[in-house]
């Protein structure tokens, strides 16, 4: 009989993991890599379900918090949408990361006369262009190098330590001032990715405009899309090892960023 009562589960303590399922289950959902649409949802599911577990056996272990009142379906609805959107805003706030590479890309693309070319970028299922879809597989390699990957699993972990269960706020005017400012970012990002390589192709362009002036004769149009593709491709091959030092410190920076809304929802 003791082994029995040993097993029992309390209703506190499923809705205390199925609260935590909902955090960390939203959180991959949007996380980059993790939250990938390739993935499959089952894929997804299981490695939710997983962490949830272990997360759920170690808070066990300290004490689970205190249920804010007694149960009632209209309060145990309003703490599920409270944790889902604790996942969704910072989920949401890691996308940023790749919307400036994107935003990138796409910028360089329109300048090289790739921009009527459009592919379906994997991760999310969204039409990018060529170089920005390659400038997406190469910046996310660099950040599996950089152990991204690690820092987006102990933001879930980190969460319910910064940010406790039934405990989450969310402050207006900060946390919109905040998200704001990481929007704007992303333009800044972005233009800064994009900036070695659009200068040159925009020099590139001023030549052969220089070149149609002085030598008519000349088909423009049919040696200026070519050499700017190449010239675009080249300059992109030399400033890489700039832009992999750049994409480091956006990584940082996004990490920081999430860390002051964790701080911030937490009261």
């Amino acid at each position: 009989m003791n082994d029995l009562a040993g097993l029992m589960i309390s209703l506190d303590q499923i809705q205390y993991y199925l609260l935590m399922f909902v955090r960390v289950i939203t959180m991959l959902a949007l996380l980059p890599i993790f939250g990938a649409s390739f993935v499959p949802v089952q894929i997804k599911a299981a490695l939710g379900l997983l962490l949830t577990s272990v997360l759920f056996s170690v808070q066990l272990s300290i004490g689970l918090p205190v249920f804010p009142g007694e149960f009632t379906m209209g309060l145990f609805t309003l703490l599920v949408i409270k944790e889902a959107m604790v996942g969704l805003i910072i989920g949401f706030a890691s996308t940023f990361l790749f919307s400036a590479v994107q935003f990138a890309g796409r910028m360089v693309d329109t300048e090289m006369g790739f921009g009527f070319v459009e592919l379906t970028d994997p991760t999310t299922g969204e039409p990018v262009t060529v170089l920005g879809q390659l400038q997406v597989i190469l910046f996310t390699i660099l950040f599996l190098l950089f152990n991204g990957h690690y820092f987006m699993l102990i933001t879930i972990q980190r969460s319910f330590e910064v940010v406790p269960m039934f405990t989450a706020v969310f402050p207006g005017g900060p946390m919109t001032s905040h998200i704001t400012k990481m929007v704007t970012d992303i333009f800044i990002l972005g233009i800064k990715l994009a900036a070695p390589i659009f200068v040159t192709l925009f020099l590139t362009q001023v030549a052969l405009g220089i070149v149609a002036r002085t030598v008519p004769q000349m088909n423009i149009f049919f040696v200026g899309l070519p050499l700017k593709i190449l010239v675009g491709i080249g300059t992109m091959m030399i400033v890489l090892p700039m832009l992999v030092s750049l994409f480091r410190r956006m990584t940082e920076g996004i990490i920081t960023d999430i860390w002051k809304l964790l701080y911030m929802m937490s009261g």
